[in-house]
């Protein structure tokens, strides 16, 4: 019995020392960190992440008890691909991965997100039913076909589906600005709602998924961290999405942005 007791003791001790290394690694490098969050158009059924980017989304992290932006590049943006000429911007994943998108959100907001992170439409519901889903308040009728949206206006408790549904809806008038929108407002609320100590004994079931169901550049060491930064940065985020201005060239909807204009706004807001 007494080894049993000094067993499980010593195994606490062992997670409190790891966990202090982790708070301690993040206060001892308090800036920020950027993370290109890129969704992608993809079949439920697939895992290849081929495929144009859907959602285009930095989370800039703040430091300890500091905020946290979410920046949003709507996919229709126009930026000259090199070797394929203009185009927009989420066709830049499916033609050079992720060197190339993060070299055009470099170009277009000085932004260098060192992390990429792309999530398919099976890994985002896996994870959103992990976490017991995310409580959701509706403005306005969502009724879209296209993406399965079914809400009148109210509060929901929204589980995978719904929650994919909803980020996915483009069914209201602004379209796909009001999707960008509502994407930013869901991710928000599922990083106040959801991340808090009673997430840590998810946490291997939601490595697990990351693993499976995204395609990324982390290490285990990567996702701990992170997660220990966000657990303790402010959750009041700043919802951003870069200016531009909807243009119908050669025949094709793009939103056209000045390069400068979008630097300049982003310095503004992420000071």
């Amino acid at each position: 019995m007494n080894k049993v007791k000094g067993c499980f003791i010593t195994i606490i001790v062992v997670f409190i020392l790891i966990v202090l290394v982790f708070l301690f690694t993040s206060f001892l490098n308090p800036g920020n960190k950027d993370i290109l969050i890129l969704g992608i158009d993809e079949r439920e059924d697939s895992n290849t992440f081929v495929g144009l980017t859907d959602t285009i989304i930095i989370f800039h992290i703040g430091g300890p008890g500091k905020k946290s932006s979410l920046i949003s590049i709507p996919r229709d943006t126009r930026v000259n691909l090199e070797g394929y000429g203009w185009n927009k911007i989420n066709a830049a994943y499916k033609f050079g991965g992720h060197d190339m998108i993060k070299e055009e959100v470099y170009q277009l907001t000085g932004i260098n997100a060192n992390k990429v992170m792309v999530v398919n439409f099976r890994g985002f519901k896996e994870i959103i039913n992990i976490l017991g889903g995310v409580t959701i308040t509706v403005e306005e009728p969502l009724h879209d076909p296209l993406s399965g949206a079914d809400f009148d206006p109210g509060t929901y408790t929204m589980n995978g589906d719904q929650a994919l549904s909803f980020v996915r809806c483009r069914s209201t008038a602004r379209a796909d600005f009001d999707r960008v929108d509502r994407q930013k407002y869901f991710l928000s609320e599922l990083l106040k709602q959801k991340f808090n100590l009673s997430i840590i004994p998810k946490a291997p079931q939601i490595i697990e998924v990351l693993n499976e169901e995204t395609e990324s550049n982390f290490s285990v060491w990567d996702f701990c961290s992170t997660g220990f930064m966000i657990l303790f940065s402010s959750k009041d985020i700043n919802w951003l999405t870069i200016p531009g201005t909807p243009a119908s060239i050669d025949g094709i909807s793009y939103v056209v942005v000045d390069e400068n204009e979008v630097r300049n706004y982003l310095n503004e807001n992420l000071k």
